[in-house]
């Protein structure tokens, strides 16, 4: 409990002597007092999925712009800036991930479809957005569909995906 603790704290920028580094508390260039103002990526976000673009080549009716309703609000977790992953509401499927110190984010993971497995890769750039006042992840998602269960992505799709942090 002492550990989670010091933890805690050392990612909230109070003096410790556990010897966390800013990256490992989701900000890979520092604790915002840097000059790459890349936001701490830890915590809830809510994202769009196919809002500005799509494209795919899916004969299957269950995989289009309005079928993939899963992807939306999310947790991103873990240590930046190669041990980050996400999970989509309450499921137990997590999308394992990198970023670098210049923002650029990549997550990917399998996830239960009705159809079959898909396989989905979710990335963009993660920044501040001065106007709204939001840390932003504005990208795009690839979804790979495997339908016969052989290993091979049988249809693919892919559109604009962004992320809002939640809170404050």
């Amino acid at each position: 409990m002492i550990s989670i603790l010091l933890a805690l704290l050392a990612c909230t920028g109070a003096p410790t002597d556990t010897g966390a580094t800013a990256s490992e508390c989701g900000d890979p260039d520092g604790f915002g007092t840097d000059t790459g103002d890349i936001p701490n990526v830890l915590g809830n976000w809510t994202s769009q999925f196919a809002l500005n673009f799509y494209d795919d080549d899916c004969s299957t009716e269950n995989l289009d712009a309005d079928s993939e309703s899963w992807i939306g609000s999310f947790e991103l977790d873990g240590r930046a800036p190669d041990a980050l992953y996400m999970s989509f509401g309450s499921s137990a499927e997590r999308y394992w991930g990198a970023m670098d110190q210049n923002g650029g984010m990549t997550l990917a993971g399998q996830h239960v479809h009705p159809e079959g497995t898909l396989y989905a890769q979710f990335g963009g750039l993660v920044y501040r957005d001065q106007y709204q006042d939001r840390d932003v992840i504005d990208g795009s998602a690839f979804l790979g569909l495997d339908v016969d269960a052989d290993g091979v992505i049988d249809c693919r799709a892919k559109g604009s995906w962004k992320a809002y942090k939640s809170g404050l």
